[in-house]
């Protein structure tokens, strides 16, 4: 299935360092946005109710932090990437399948160890991973096509 969309030339290497750095770089800075709105606003009061008694006073920076570069790494290397180079319907459903497949690995796991975690919060946040993951594909493939023109 296509959706329209032109393919970008491969005539510039996407591998060298510095093409590298810009994904990376994009793709942290977009996920970053999203996930700081995402936390800070649209779901602050749902988890507060939900898993307020699960949240830690001050949040863990380093682990956040580690979180984020690892998160990062693997939504650009195995989604946004390979993006650059096909038709962006096909990117979207992987980006998506991702969001969904890594963010259901936190969630069931943490239903399954532990006591009292709603399902509301585990299938809103299972949205939340596909959907972020999304957005975050679909805003850097097309500001980095835009820009190789």
């Amino acid at each position: 299935m296509t959706t329209g969309a032109t393919r970008p030339s491969t005539d510039r290497p996407r591998t060298g360092p510095r093409q590298v750095a810009v994904v990376l770089g994009l793709t942290a800075l977009v996920f970053g946005v999203l996930d700081a709105l995402w936390l800070g606003v649209v779901s602050r009061d749902l988890y507060e109710q939900q898993i307020g008694h699960l949240l830690a006073e001050r949040a863990n920076v380093g682990a956040a932090a580690a979180f984020y570069v690892v998160y990062v790494l693997g939504l650009t290397h195995f989604v946004v990437r390979p993006s650059l180079d096909r038709a962006l319907g096909r990117s979207l459903v992987d980006a998506a399948a991702f969001g969904l497949v890594t963010y259901a690995t936190f969630d069931l796991t943490t239903m399954a160890v532990m006591r009292d975690v709603p399902l509301v919060v585990v299938l809103v946040d299972l949205a939340w991973g596909a959907a972020v993951c999304t957005a975050t594909t679909a805003a850097v493939v097309t500001v980095l096509r835009r820009r190789s023109r």
